[in-house]
């Protein structure tokens, strides 16, 4: 994996210094060039080397196919297309890119001149036991002292010497390897070595043919290239160097774009980490929060249960004293009773008949001392399932969205007829831009009564009064803005909505229909035959186009790929009855129920996908859930519902299932005249005001 800053060479090191560089290792066996073979992804390595990084790619394919059946070794979109071989390859270990094997027969990868002609001098300069090729002849092994530049031979003293005298060399350039190791002579060795013709040996490349782009000797130009444009290599190099200058500019900048790319990796990485530290700890507070909760809960059931029965068994404790007491003195009083009737005399019994006969009497009409109620203790337990405890605890999203937008854990929220945890709505929303979509072709004052944003966060604005569709980009910077050319020209237009193939659909009222546009403004068809007076439109789950009627007080779906009519919505309560009087705008909510404005009391009212009627919200005036002229409306991942009260000057925000909760933002905030409401792809309210003015809110 790669990390960290990508480094050019700047080329500014000395040959001397080159030389003794890493440049001159293979990156395979980690020691000097040998027979150093240039590949197609413009890697080196030596000519063993890439034999046994070919049988390495064989191994792994093997592997890989082993483990799934198939065979896969592009780790990534770098593969080298090279003719003729499309089945035999190898995996570039530096560059991971594939690259093809040359066949038996075939020409193999060309050699490295440079690295090989730099390693040649690496081991000019490194002391080595060198022996004078010229005494080899007389199978003598003497130790070579000296270089012939032009020879390119290893010669002793006494060669030396001779090479000097004789008429064809005594003008030849030999130079001990003394101080060929002190690097006095480096660029007079770059400066003698010569490629070779291969197929005339004895033969340097001293030109460059054009037509073929390749190098040719004195024999080759006569024998094959006579006819064609050709030039001396210094003259040709100096083209082809200013072309590579400019291509390594290019590499440079592309190396800056890689380097740029792992920082913001690095940091996303981070960020992860960052994230992933944050929701442990916010996961782990919450459920030692339910622990703290479930065991007190627990106590505080316990202590009830038991402090109940405690006192409950203390008073049936006394009186089962009471009564013991009572009972041992009926049995003494029995007792004594018996025997004074057996055994007392008659004036015994006469002397104390009175208190016996009271006594008595009272013992026997004595009310016992019971419980008039019996304590009854039953614990219903909750409605434990895991649903319940998933909806307490929490809501965890995992997803993945596209990079040019806020990272997210918004999820579908519920419908009307749903109730969730919902996230907290801030006090006071914070206002993330503020732009006004006047433009320079504007005639009369602009009044934005549709806003729809895309896919690319572009909010697109409709101006009724210019009749004209305007675009600006997510800082409120002007894109464009067109309005239909000759029969297809836009008459009085009024909302707009984004398909979900990004064409921007837009409502015409004084032409009766939809017009689509392409999202650089070319028209794309019409949907006419349905309307008398076509206001709001949006488009539901299914990506079908919901267009809203106010004189035929109705709602109809079509297909957005061709206009085709689909169904109606007629706006009628379960007895028949309509319910839209003057509607004007209209959305869906996250289960596709339908949400439309209406002018008339109650201002909100609320369709099923199929059209029965579910619920209404608001009445005419200025209080809390009343409203001046309810124009805007539109809902969030979450199921909160947004309505932009005029005449008020305040969005209200309603709960998923209808209930007010607050104003959002009101006339003390700064708000005038809100039309047009839509939710951005970051997640923000975007508001439309009377005169231009777009405003965008943070409000979670």
């Amino acid at each position: 994996m790669m990390s960290g800053r990508i480094e050019m060479s700047s080329g500014e090191v000395t040959l001397a210094e080159l030389i003794e560089t890493e440049f001159l290792k293979c990156h395979e066996c980690k020691s000097s060039y040998n027979v150093p073979r240039l590949l197609p992804c413009l890697h080196t390595f030596c000519e063993k080397c890439i034999s046994n990084i070919a049988q390495k790619t064989v191994n792994k394919k093997s592997l890989q196919k082993d483990k799934d059946g198939d065979v896969s070794t592009k780790p990534l979109d770098t593969t080298i297309n090279t003719n003729g071989y499309p089945e035999n390859t190898l995996i570039c270990p530096i560059c991971l890119a594939t690259v093809g094997i040359p066949k038996e027969g075939e020409k193999s990868y060309p050699i490295n001149t440079l690295l090989q002609n730099l390693c040649e001098m690496y081991d000019y300069k490194h002391e080595k036991e060198r022996y004078c090729e010229y005494c080899q002849f007389d199978n003598k092994k003497v130790k070579a002292t000296f270089l012939c530049l032009e020879c390119q031979d290893n010669i002793c003293n006494t060669c030396s010497d001779n090479h000097r005298r004789t008429k064809v060399t005594r003008s030849h350039k030999v130079i001990p390897f003394v101080q060929i190791e002190k690097g006095l002579f480096d660029h007079d060795i770059r400066e003698h070595q010569e490629q070779k013709c291969p197929q005339h040996k004895d033969e340097a490349f001293e030109m460059f043919c054009e037509k073929c782009e390749q190098l040719v000797c004195k024999e080759c130009k006569v024998s094959y290239h006579d006819n064609h444009k050709w030039s001396k290599t210094e003259k040709a190099a100096t083209m082809y160097r200013t072309q590579m200058e400019n291509l390594l500019g290019g590499l440079q900048r592309q190396t800056d774009a890689i380097h740029n790319y792992i920082q913001f990796l690095t940091k996303y990485s981070d960020s992860i980490e960052e994230t992933m530290e944050k929701l442990l700890i916010h996961v782990n507070q919450q459920a030692e929060c339910m622990h703290k909760m479930v065991e007190e809960q627990k106590i505080a059931f316990i202590e009830a249960i038991g402090g109940t029965c405690q006192r409950e068994k203390a008073e049936l404790n006394a009186k089962k004293v009471n009564l013991d007491a009572a009972a041992t003195s009926l049995r003494s009083n029995a007792t004594y009773l018996r025997h004074l009737l057996n055994h007392g005399k008659p004036n015994e019994v006469l002397s104390i008949h009175q208190g016996i006969t009271q006594r008595l009497t009272q013992l026997t009409h004595m009310q016992l001392d019971g419980i008039s109620s019996n304590l009854r203790m039953h614990f219903s337990e909750g409605s434990l399932t895991k649903q319940n405890v998933e909806i307490l605890f929490g809501k965890l999203t995992i997803d993945r969205i596209h990079t040019d937008q806020q990272e997210s854990l918004v999820t579908e929220g519920p419908g009307l007829s749903i109730k969730s945890i919902l996230p907290n709505v801030k006090n006071n929303p914070e206002i993330i831009i503020s732009f006004d979509s006047h433009i320079m072709v504007d005639t009369k004052d602009v009044w934005p009564t549709g806003i729809a944003v895309t896919k690319d966060n572009e909010f697109v604005i409709v101006d009724r009064d210019n009749k004209r569709i305007k675009i600006f980009d997510e800082y409120g910077k002007e894109k464009s803005y067109f309005n239909g050319e000759g029969e297809n020209k836009l008459g009085s237009p009024f909302d707009v909505t984004i398909l979900n193939n990004g064409n921007i659909a837009v409502t015409d009222h004084e032409f009766d229909d939809v017009k689509v546009f392409s999202p650089k403004g070319v028209f794309q068809m019409s949907i006419k035959g349905q309307f008398k007076y076509p206001r709001g439109i949006t488009v539901n789950k299914k990506g079908e186009i919901i267009v809203l009627d106010c004189r035929l007080q109705q709602l109809t779906i079509h297909d957005s790929s061709n206009g085709k009519f689909l169904r109606t919505i007629e706006g009628k309560d379960s007895k028949g009855s309509k319910v839209l009087v003057d509607p004007y705008y209209v959305t869906v909510t996250p289960n596709d129920d339908i949400i439309v404005t209406d002018t008339a009391s109650p201002n909100i009212k609320v369709f099923s996908p199929s059209g029965q009627f579910l619920a209404h919200y608001g009445q005419y005036g200025t209080g809390t859930d009343q409203v001046l002229q309810p124009y805007g409306v539109c809902t969030d991942h979450y199921g909160y519902i947004f309505v932009a009260d005029s005449n008020n000057h305040r969005i209200h925000l309603l709960l998923p299932d209808g209930k007010f909760s607050k104003f959002l933002v009101t006339k003390a905030e700064g708000l005038w005249h809100p039309i047009g409401i839509a939710i951005s792809r970051r997640g923000y309210l975007v508001v439309t005001e009377g005169l231009g003015k777009i405003k965008v809110y943070k409000y979670i």
